[in-house]
């Protein structure tokens, strides 16, 4: 069958050029993508450490809620990557030198997110805006391209409402691409490691309930063979291939 409408043309193009068979970028998005949507960077820097996430997104260091992942796209990241709502936290206010840099205005008035950007700060830094709009550039090819399959994953330690989860699934369930959502609820302050269930409340969202006794501190739970089995846990959750994206 002969290729059709823009991604066919480049498949000519690229042939005539000699490019065909040249493996791709992988730091692009590619034809299956695994994709965190936070809420901090403990979940990218798992998919990093197992070998799914070759390429970075927006929320892969970002501090977020779900309410907000949600926010940003169903506007299509209008309101994240516009300058004018970034802001700096003044250096007194920080918990840190180099760390708490910057500040979402919306999304504090909103959501009462008291610093969005870790370890840099968009509003004065233009390498790090330029950082951010590349990451939700390559996220918005991800979503656009109707041959690409999405697993994104979402983990927190803090509650996430039902309604955020079904508010994100809805929203990806409108572009062309066929998407799929894993979260991890986190809760920690239990007697022991625990798998403690798994629901499918619909075909594009499935939820694993993981009670821990340490909590997160940065990229990974406080206790290292907590941490271990967290990745174990979610390596196997990887192979499981959701009907949605097979």
């Amino acid at each position: 069958m002969r290729p059709t409408g823009a991604g066919g043309l480049l498949a000519a193009l690229g042939a005539r050029l000699g490019l065909a068979g040249r493996p791709r970028d992988s730091r692009e998005p590619g034809a299956f993508n695994h994709v965190s949507l936070g809420s901090n960077c403990q979940m990218a820097h798992a998919l990093k450490v197992l070998g799914l996430r070759t390429w970075s997104a927006p929320f892969d260091w970002l501090f977020t809620l779900p309410e907000m992942v949600g926010d940003c796209l169903a506007d299509d990241f209008a309101a994240l990557t516009d300058r004018a709502q970034l802001e700096t936290v003044p250096p007194e206010e920080r918990q840190g030198p180099d760390i708490t840099r910057g500040r979402h205005r919306l999304y504090r008035e909103r959501h009462g997110l008291l610093c969005v950007f870790n370890h840099h700060d968009p509003a004065a830094d233009d390498a790090d805006y330029a950082f951010l709009t590349e990451g939700v550039r390559r996220l918005r090819a991800a979503l656009a391209d109707g041959e690409t399959r999405n697993r994104f994953w979402l983990m927190s330690h803090l509650h996430i409402a039902p309604a955020a989860m079904e508010r994100i699934c809805g929203t990806l369930a409108g572009y062309p691409s066929r998407n799929h959502l894993t979260v991890i609820q986190l809760l920690p302050g239990r007697p022991a490691f625990r798998h403690a269930g798994t629901a499918e409340p619909r075909p594009d969202l499935r939820v694993l309930t993981v009670e821990t006794v340490s909590g997160p501190v940065g990229l990974r739970l406080a206790d290292p063979e907590e941490d271990a089995a967290l990745r174990a846990l979610l390596a196997e959750e990887a192979k499981c291939a959701p009907a949605q994206l097979a």
